[in-house]
């Protein structure tokens, strides 16, 4: 295979697997707005009336650049966006770590309902977080930006 088309089968095998995650994880996010603004405010850094826009928003966020990241809409826009979201979580997990905050870091909530296993904030969803920055960066830098059914115009 030639760099490009490593590269372009590298691009292709993380925008699926990001998307699907996301798109997952905004949209058990959405079931359940009022579990995850419980979440939000168990960080303790918004004030309270901001904590159901922003859990709407998030969802929404991971939803729409998940299904933007899985068909090729924009991809280098969306994951951008994700990237962004994925330094404001980082950031919020290491500041309640910092504070001795224990708690729900709300990533990724069907563990618990599915295999009973519950994710507390600490260094796994810090590191998993920043695993994802790392995979989303390539999409951001080599991605597309086009609309994949529409032809180059020249």
């Amino acid at each position: 295979m030639t760099r490009i088309g490593f590269q372009s089968a590298l691009i292709t095998t993380l925008r699926l697997l990001l998307g699907a995650f996301f798109i997952m994880s905004g949209y058990e996010k959405l079931l359940d707005l009022k579990f995850f603004g419980l979440i939000i405010a168990e960080y303790q850094i918004l004030p309270s009336f901001l904590i159901p826009a922003v859990a709407l928003l998030f969802s929404l966020c991971e939803l729409l650049c998940g299904t933007m990241l899985l068909i090729n809409l924009f991809s280098r826009f969306s994951s951008s966006v994700m990237l962004c979201m994925m330094v404001i979580f980082i950031a919020a997990m290491i500041n309640n770590v910092m504070r001795g905050l224990e708690h729900d870091c709300g990533c990724l909530k069907f563990l618990s309902q599915w295999y009973g296993l519950k994710e507390e904030i600490g260094i796994v969803p810090i590191v998993r977080d920043i695993l994802f920055f790392i995979l989303l960066l390539p999409i951001a830098l080599l991605g597309s930006n086009r609309i994949p059914w529409k032809k180059d115009q020249k």
